[in-house]
């Protein structure tokens, strides 16, 4: 099998396994980090899974469905905000049908998480009685709100974060310098999509803004409210969450042992150096941005809630 994903060889050869053994479960849930790579993943192995030699060929009628995104046998399913029930009617009809092309129809979930009840409810339906010859692969990277019903009929397939040599590679075959790529790989947590957001000019900025109002640099209220609804305003505050807890990260291990060799931000690290002698408050405030973690889990107004967090724990000019 053939896979164009960095890294997780360990899942790349238990999919081939799973294959080659005649093994393929009914359904699987592909789960772990954000942006480490599991809907590539996915994609790559519905590739194979399709190919009519099992390799990708790109050359085969069913590569070449696939590619043109006309497989008969291949539905996508992304709902951006919500998966409905709508979406999971209409291919829970087709799946008791037998495959057009190839030996097995793929159904791929894409967020899975953002499954509503009743779209959860249809599904479950589905795989407590899994018609043959169909796979369904879910890709969540918040699998704890996939419903522990569906979850539990899924065979987990778990990715976790990249090797930072790894990502440090990715950027460099971009062709960034050296020390650029490995400034992002540093700071991307092991994810590369985190390391393309941090790539943008703009966004890269706003993290030494952020870690000047965290030090009380300028901090005011009406800074704290105009950096939280940038932060909110692409629906990527996670990124900058992340961000958040890696700079406390930072300033919480200087404290501790003096050594500023082991940033996560060195860029940012004569800011970290500078910052305040004690690290009380920079355990509570790790506690808080763990406490927004849970929050943002909910329909809550991310602008507000960042804004709240944000007064919390800067520190005062």
């Amino acid at each position: 099998m053939e896979f164009s994903i960095l890294g997780h060889d360990r899942q790349k050869r238990q999919l081939a396994s799973l294959v080659e053994g005649g093994r393929l479960p009914h359904a699987l849930l592909f789960a772990g980090t954000k942006g480490v790579g599991k809907r590539t993943a996915a994609v790559d192995f519905v590739a194979n899974l399709l190919c009519a030699r099992g390799s990708v060929c790109g050359a085969c009628h069913g590569c070449k469905l696939l590619s043109a995104g006309l497989h008969p046998d291949f539905t996508l399913i992304s709902g951006g905000q919500s998966i409905k029930i709508e979406a999971l009617r209409a291919i829970t009809k087709e799946v008791y049908q037998p495959p057009f092309e190839a030996p097995v129809r793929v159904v791929l979930l894409d967020d899975a998480d953002l499954m509503t009840r009743e779209a959860a409810n249809a599904l479950l339906k589905t795989l407590e009685e899994p018609p043959p010859s169909n796979l369904f692969i879910l890709v969540s990277s918040r699998e704890q709100d996939v419903p522990l019903t569906v979850r539990s009929r899924c065979m987990r397939i778990g990715f976790g974060p990249l090797p930072t040599e790894t990502v440090q590679s990715y950027f460099e075959r971009e062709g960034l310098s050296g020390q650029r790529a490995a400034d992002l790989a540093a700071m991307s947590g092991g994810s590369i999509a985190a390391g393309l957001f941090w790539m943008d000019e703009e966004n890269y900025g706003m993290r030494q803004k952020i870690a000047e109002l965290l030090m009380g640099v300028g901090g005011s209220f009406a800074r704290a409210s105009a950096l939280s609804e940038r932060m909110a305003a692409k629906g990527q505050e996670m990124e900058y969450i992340s961000f958040l807890l890696a700079f406390l990260r930072d300033l919480w291990w200087y404290r501790q042992t003096g050594d500023a060799s082991g940033f996560l931000n060195g860029d940012l690290a004569e800011i970290i150096v500078k910052g305040p002698a004690g690290y009380r408050w920079v355990e509570s405030s790790i506690a808080e941005v763990q406490e927004m973690i849970r929050t943002l889990r909910y329909n809550v107004n991310r602008w507000l809630a960042l804004e709240n967090l944000l007064v919390h724990i800067m520190r005062p000019a």
